[in-house]
């Protein structure tokens, strides 16, 4: 699935926070307060050991965990949700936050900005009790946002939200919370061993930090230069390639194998609705030419939701017109950068198969019309674009980033879903949507 390296990414990026000079030595210091243990004498001898006080702090250190994930979580509803309201500007969204990126990355190498090295930590005294207790200091600790963690977790937070899709942004800080946490758990629940294997981690930290700094470099450079979600692609057509796809798999997200339609659309639902047709086998020569072209590929149709939209010269068009042809319906806008390297393949492709019965139909999301012919007239590309103003259509496919690319054939059955941007004219692509049109 194409949002993989994004969730890895997260992760990786919350066990990198944990091995941060200003949290890993300060642990047992957490430990401690977490378990109403008094801060006195050795470390190791404050840390409950018997059976009955060890499951208390373990029990504390989830309800912790869970208090500066909800922190985190709501950072990134509340950014993605600013992202998305900022509409026409969207363009600039991935210039900034991979510039801001590059220069949290680069202060975390070079530590330049010292203002970026303010904390506010919890003060340990009267300090709050029992489970309700751990998970009010959990959200201090992650509203503290101490100077390790602050760029790492700025890093996270901007890529999760420059798509503007909130249920995203809370994945993304779902797993860079558990790639922070896990360590937490982890040391309430081993101690001792813990004790011993930070203090050899602890000569690495400089070198873990220089790490962490260079993830977040290279993260800005792909963001500006729109080639993380390029990425993302590739790990999808590698998926494809080497493991192949159910209908359920390559549809991601959809119900049970079939696209989600949403209520209230302003675009006129067609009476298929979004039943799996009886014939609806995919045959082995299109199976086979998708997954050597390394692109998602089911082995049954799935009958798309059907829709009418206007063309820019304000002409209504209906998906259901195009049926006996191979339609490739590609969601996009003008801002996206990812959707700008494509479609001059695109464009290429439709000059080589146009007069075969295959036809693109690109479905613009949320954009004038002015903007979508302006940009079309420039760029020199003469396949159809649909208006998509209020983004209902792009809603009822669940399109969840730009650009999406649904393969449909001749049928009128879905038989391939790509999020993410791949140069589109190349030999076994071409084959693969050859084997469609003689299909």
């Amino acid at each position: 699935m194409s949002e993989n390296l994004s969730v890895f990414l997260a992760f990786g990026a919350g066990l990198l926070s944990f091995l941060s000079p200003c949290i890993l030595p300060l642990i047992p210091s957490y430990l401690c307060v977490i378990g109403s243990v008094p801060l006195t004498g050795n470390s190791k001898s404050n840390i409950p050991q018997s059976g009955e006080l060890r499951p208390r702090l373990i029990a504390r250190t989830v309800s912790f965990i869970l208090g500066f994930s909800a922190v985190f979580i709501v950072l990134s509803i509340i950014l993605a949700a600013t992202f998305s309201l900022m509409g026409g500007v969207s363009r600039y969204i991935s210039l900034v936050s991979g510039a801001v990126v590059i220069i949290l990355g680069l202060n975390i190498v070079f530590d330049f900005l010292s203002f970026l090295n303010y904390e506010k930590r919890f003060h340990l005294t009267n300090r709050p009790q029992g489970i309700a207790g751990a998970f009010l200091i959990g959200t201090a600790f992650g509203a503290g946002w101490t100077p390790c963690v602050g760029p790492v977790l700025g890093g996270i937070l901007l890529l999760a939200a420059q798509n503007g899709s909130i249920p995203r942004a809370v994945i993304y800080l779902v797993f860079y919370s558990a790639g922070l946490g896990l360590p937490f758990l982890l040391a309430s629940v081993f101690f001792n061993a813990f004790l011993k294997t930070s203090k050899k981690i602890r000569s690495r930290l400089p070198l873990i930090r220089r790490i962490s700094g260079t993830l977040l470099i290279v993260t800005g450079v792909l963001i500006i230069s729109g080639h993380y979600q390029a990425l993302n692609a590739l790990t999808s057509q590698w998926q494809a390639k080497f493991t192949g796809l159910s209908a359920k798999e390559f549809a991601a997200g959809t119900n049970d194998g079939q696209i989600n339609n949403t209520a209230n659309s302003p675009a006129k639902p067609e009476s298929t609705g979004n039943v799996i047709m009886a014939d609806n086998m995919v045959s082995d020569d299109v199976i086979i030419a998708f997954r050597n072209a390394g692109i998602p590929v089911t082995a049954r149709g799935i009958t798309p939701i059907g829709f009418t939209l206007p063309l820019i010269d304000g002409t209504l068009l209906s998906l259901s017109e195009l049926k006996g042809k191979v339609v490739f319906l590609n969601f996009w806008a003008t801002w996206c950068g990812p959707c700008r390297m494509e479609m001059p393949s695109m464009e290429a492709v439709y000059q080589k198969l146009k007069n075969r019965g295959f036809e693109i139909l690109a479905v613009n999301l949320r954009e004038s019309r002015n903007q979508v012919s302006a940009f079309m007239t420039e760029h020199g590309f003469s396949f159809p674009a649909v208006l998509d103003a209020r983004g209902t259509a792009g809603s009822s496919y669940n399109v969840r980033a730009i650009p999406t690319t649904y393969i449909i054939d001749r049928r009128g059955l879905i038989v391939s879903r790509l999020e993410g941007s791949i140069d589109w004219n190349t030999p076994r692509i071409i084959a693969a949507l050859e084997a469609v049109l003689q299909d």
